[in-house]
């Protein structure tokens, strides 16, 4: 037998005229390519778009980045995981607030709730079983809202609070720490403690007025403290008027002693409060205005 040469022309046709080599290169190429960019893809491509575990969570789902979500009804209500907003919600610890509830991951019956309030800076916590058969109560967070520093430095629970002192030549540098503003020459208020004004009638007599008058339980004054140990460096006395109108008087201590041989404080001359200090009055504020409930959207036919 002898060899023959068979002469199969040019290049069959085909994509782009390729050879079957060349075109198997080419694919090979293509399914790399696509490879890679699955690669950066990551799983997110494959996911579905939900709240169940190991779905990709879309913007706004459980009322995150985006409006939270509206629960008007009762806060002990069984929630998923999320973050809701309350508006006059029933057992709920404040008027308008966001509430942050997450499952406990070793028994998902459990949350813990956070929640914020909305117009005031108000901060509560607990924990819930999401069936209400057992609740914790709202624990209130105290902050530099809802406390106050004495002059002494004792840290009180505390407002609407006052500072009475001389605004212009006091010499405490924390005089106006926080949110405390100037009140007038005589004294500063602190952020719930907005529109009163002090003025001063008298030696050791100021006049506060803007509320509804001194609070209605807890301590209502403090007496003005050194600020190197908390020293009482006079006694004040309070009286408040039909229209809410709180007087403060301060008086030097002075001491007598009795026939039993003990040392008893009184009141003295009058005095105007120390430079180095300030007299706390807590107040009783007209509650701010509520937040109307919002209306549900309807959709017209």
């Amino acid at each position: 037998m002898s060899k023959q040469t068979i002469n199969l022309g040019t290049a069959p046709t085909g994509v782009g005229g390729d050879t079957p080599r060349s075109a198997f290169q080419k694919t090979q190429s293509n399914f790399d390519e696509l490879y890679q960019r699955d690669a950066l893809l990551g799983t997110a491509a494959n996911a579905n778009i939900g709240t169940a575990a190991g779905n990709v969570m879309a913007v706004g789902a459980g009322g995150w980045l985006g409006p939270s979500i509206i629960d008007n009804s009762n806060a002990n209500n069984a929630k998923t995981t999320g973050l809701y907003g309350l508006s006059n919600a029933a057992n709920a610890p404040f008027v308008a607030l966001q509430l942050l509830t997450s499952d406990w991951g070793v028994d998902p019956r459990w949350q813990a709730q956070l929640a914020l309030g909305i117009s005031q800076n108000k901060a509560y916590f607990r924990s819930i079983l999401k069936d209400q058969t057992s609740a914790t109560a709202w624990a209130e967070l105290y902050h530099t809202g809802n406390t106050t520093k004495g002059s002494g430095g004792v840290l009180s629970a505390a407002s609407p609070i006052v500072r009475v002192s001389n605004v212009a030549g006091s010499l405490r540098l924390d005089l106006l720490e926080q949110t405390f503003e100037p009140a007038g020459e005589w004294g500063v208020a602190n952020e719930e403690a907005r529109g009163v004004v002090v003025e001063r009638l008298a030696v050791g007599q100021y006049r506060i007025t803007g509320s509804l008058g001194l609070a209605l339980e807890g301590w209502r004054t403090l007496d003005p403290c050194s600020p190197d140990g908390g020293r009482t460096l006079g006694i004040t006395d309070s009286e408040q008027e039909p229209d809410g109108t709180v007087v403060i008087k301060l008086f030097k201590q002075r001491w007598t002693l009795s026939e039993d041989g003990e040392m008893i404080e009184g009141r003295g001359a009058a005095l105007d409060v120390p430079l180095n200090s300030w007299i706390d009055v807590r107040l009783e504020m007209p509650k701010p205005e509520e937040l109307p409930i919002p209306m549900e959207a309807t959709i017209e036919e």
